[in-house]
């Protein structure tokens, strides 16, 4: 019986029954250092285009855009830096005026990972914006938070959300006023996509034809023990 346990084991980890996934990679975009320009590697200054591939890693894919809350219309394909809003050293905006716009972040894990957004801080620029709307989605529907806080001026506030997983990825989106309200330390987790792996049909048939083996061959050494006894 020791045998048979051992090929049982042996059987569910070759058929997946085993899948210890690696650890969370744990991400924070400051928005400091040489992050801008076209290709992400020049020098940041107020206004300027934040890099297109700031964020990215061979597990994720941060994408940033501003958008015209009239139509929903991409306004421009990139987001903006500036050094401070409240007491922020080093944020993200977007848009053209306080009203009409909204900034939004997609965080897209690849092929085979999930990514949770752990949250946030946000600030107004010079106390313009009270308050700002948020909009946080999975894309495959869900809805992770919806709803308006407080900009906390002259300082600034957070939303922690810790969310839940998702490997479809995150859309994170705020405005108006997505101009005079900007964000920082924005961390997301990315791991390996968590779902233990099914057997298939025919893997199922070949480990019960396998155990139905074993067993009869257990059962012919045993009558032929007790033969010769």
């Amino acid at each position: 019986m020791k045998y048979l346990a051992f090929v049982f084991v042996s059987v569910a980890l070759s058929a997946g029954f085993v899948a210890a996934p690696a650890p969370a990679v744990v991400t924070t975009l400051t928005f400091s250092g040489n992050i801008c320009g076209a290709a992400g590697n020049e020098a940041c200054g107020n206004y300027s285009q934040i890099g297109a591939n700031y964020g990215d890693s061979a597990t994720v894919d941060v994408q940033y855009r501003s958008i015209a809350t009239s139509s929903g219309a991409t306004y421009e394909p990139f987001l903006k830096y500036w050094s401070q809003y409240g007491d922020l050293p080093g944020i993200v905006w977007g848009g053209n005026s306080m009203t009409g716009y909204a900034s939004e972040i997609n965080i897209l894990p690849a092929a085979g990972y999930e990514v949770s957004l752990i949250g946030f801080d946000f600030a107004t620029y010079l106390n313009r914006s009270a308050t700002v709307p948020f909009a946080i989605t999975a894309l495959d529907g869900t809805s992770i938070y919806s709803g308006t806080q407080g900009t906390s001026s002259p300082t600034h506030a957070s939303l922690a959300l810790n969310s839940d997983y998702f490997a479809q990825g995150i859309r994170l989106t705020w405005g108006p006023d997505g101009y005079d309200v900007g964000l920082d330390n924005i961390a997301f987790d990315v791991r390996e996509a968590s779902a233990a792996p099914v057997p298939e049909p025919a893997t199922w048939a070949m480990m019960v034809g396998g155990f139905g083996l074993i067993g009869s061959a257990l059962r012919r050494r045993k009558a032929v023990t007790m033969r010769f006894a």
